[in-house]
């Protein structure tokens, strides 16, 4: 056994599917699954059934999430008419940013009226991210909102080499802007879908050969600045039917797979921690887990799903791959959650 010991990983982009969608993921399960795959501070995503788009709601997520294993907060959500809810929301500590979804979404937050986003962007205070489900000309005119009102922005999930230059450039002239890539992303294109049917179906969807090279690109220079799952759980039943839904689970196994990607020569070990750590603390501001951390076996190995899953979902992209890495301990504020490998929180 060769034990590293890492600092707690962080996740900015999850669906916990509480309240409304239990059957798929609750607080409980979702954090089982993170600190399996060593993540310790996750933040969830608005879009429930009932979306995260009023104070009432948000307080409801704070209590339910309670009973979770790690530490959970939330992005705040908008349909364009709650205008009024935003500033209070931007004010509250378990707020990390404002998610606008400029693609259809559960939970009716599709904003595609340039008069809403406009209100939306100059509602938001400055200082907390907005991020965006955005993608092609949609990217664009998000960077063009949001260096109008001086905003900074999160372009969540980076699919297309196309967008990787429009970060790149949005950097270069100087606008406060970030980017996450999810693994699958990183490591399937769209002839997943021929082999895993539902199982490859997300959104936004695989890309192609050259869209991949250019997310590898991206990560490694700096232009991508962290990994994120999008941890999209969905019952079996769901993702094998003859239109399955969209979103595949990624908390279990995005450690490994970036563990991977080191073995491989694409990104050296201090760049997995920036981008599965640090970039993510310093870009929404999270604030320190003290005597919080990770031990990882650097040379096992084990087998997505060989012993099932934690997730809700029972379910990876990824099942029957055998990946480098194995998340041995997990500590939270002294406290012992992973031990050899099990969870005992």
């Amino acid at each position: 056994m060769a034990l590293k010991k890492l600092p707690g990983l962080i996740d900015v982009h999850v669906h916990l599917r509480e309240p409304g969608a239990t059957q798929k993921e609750d607080f409980y399960t979702g954090s089982r699954a993170a600190v399996k795959g060593g993540i310790t501070f996750m933040i969830d995503m608005p879009n429930n059934p009932t979306p995260t788009i009023s104070i009432e709601r948000l307080d409801e997520k704070v209590e339910l999430s309670k009973k979770g294993l790690c530490d959970i907060r939330f992005h705040f959500g908008t349909n364009g008419k709650n205008l009024d809810e935003l500033p209070k929301a931007a004010a509250r500590p378990e707020v990390f940013g404002l998610k606008i979804y400029c693609n259809h979404t559960t939970g009716e937050m599709l904003i595609d009226d340039p008069v809403l986003l406009q209100g939306v962007y100059s509602s938001w205070p400055v200082g907390k991210p907005i991020l965006v489900h955005a993608e092609g000309e949609q990217l664009a005119q998000a960077i063009t909102l949001a260096t109008t009102h001086g905003q900074r922005l999160h372009v969540c999930h980076i699919t297309q080499a196309s967008e990787v230059e429009m970060v790149r450039d949005a950097k270069k002239n100087g606008l406060s802007i970030s980017a996450g890539v999810c693994p699958h992303h990183l490591y399937m294109t769209g002839e997943a879908r021929e082999r895993l049917k539902g199982f490859a179906v997300m959104k936004p969807p695989l890309g192609t050969p050259e869209d991949k090279a250019a997310l590898w690109a991206g990560l490694a220079d700096g232009t991508i600045d962290m990994v994120e799952t999008d941890h999209a759980p969905h019952t079996r039943a769901e993702k094998e039917q003859e239109n399955p839904s969209f979103g595949v689970t990624g908390l279990e196994t995005s450690f490994s797979l970036m563990w991977k990607a080191v073995q491989d020569g694409l990104i050296t070990e201090e760049r997995l921690i920036e981008v599965m750590y640090s970039a993510a603390k310093k870009i929404f501001n999270i604030p320190e887990q003290e005597d919080t951390y990770i031990e990882v076996d650097s040379e096992a190995t084990w087998v997505v799903g060989e012993g099932g899953y934690e997730t809700k979902a029972n379910s990876s992209p990824f099942e029957g791959m055998e990946l480098p890495g194995k998340v041995m301990t997990v500590v939270i504020r002294g406290k012992k959650v992973v031990e050899d490998g099990s969870i005992v929180g």
